[in-house]
């Protein structure tokens, strides 16, 4: 990156104004889409209103929904992760010591938090035979809405606030990149033709905007 004129951000993160603008009009009419699916969605299982439960079937067409939009968002904030340039690492530093005796921890009364949306997908592990033989066969009737609503506000969050998000698996990508992991492999989005013409797309396009722009990732698979 030596010759170019970077951009400071507000956080010290400099990036590319040359890789950052270059799709930034496209990354931004694709997170739009992405919430007009989403909101598609939210409308066809009214989880505006909260409910408490849902009906298998429907969940299980909300859950594809978001599934597919998931994948396209995390894509376009790859696409925008992958302008961004980090400043040098820093070492580590060394973690505090134990709380002492008779010191509240005040962040238990925070009571539970949502998480974070996952910008990397969980490595693929076996699984075991006990997990399999203990699920045994699943309750009928409805299922609870609560947590197919808190995946819905995460990937909301992650569509509204795409730099924050970018800049933290632009992190992320680093340590990938330190370790000599493999470029990741930018497969076809499978659906496309269920989605919005304007999000449908934005996935068929963006495998071929990831690739060039991994270019420079060494690939040691």
């Amino acid at each position: 990156m030596l010759g170019k004129r970077l951009l400071i951000l507000p956080d010290g993160v400099p990036v590319d104004p040359s890789r950052m603008t270059e799709h930034r009009a496209f990354i931004d009419k694709g997170l739009k889409a992405a919430e007009a699916e989403v909101a598609d969605a939210v409308a066809m299982a009214n989880l505006h209103l909260k409910p408490d439960t849902l009906t298998k079937s429907l969940r299980q067409r909300c859950m594809a929904r978001y599934r597919q939009v998931a994948v396209i968002v995390r894509r376009l904030i790859f696409l925008l992760a992958l302008s961004i340039q980090l400043a040098p690492a820093r070492p580590r530093a060394q973690r505090q010591a134990a709380s002492q005796p008779g010191v509240e921890d005040v962040t238990a009364s925070f009571g539970p938090q949502l998480g974070a949306f996952k910008l990397a997908p969980a490595k693929i592990t076996p699984r075991p035979e006990s997990f399999a033989a203990a699920a045994g066969k699943k309750p009928a009737g409805p299922v609870t809405a609560g947590p197919l609503i808190v995946r819905i506000c995460l990937l909301l969050k992650a569509i509204r606030e795409p730099d924050a998000h970018a800049r933290r698996l632009a992190f992320t990508l680093r340590r990938w990149r330190t370790r000599g992991e493999s470029k990741p492999f930018i497969g076809p989005s499978a659906g496309q033709h269920k989605l919005r013409a304007e999000l449908g797309l934005v996935a068929g396009l963006l495998p071929k905007l990831l690739g060039p722009a991994m270019e420079d990732w060494t690939n040691t698979s």
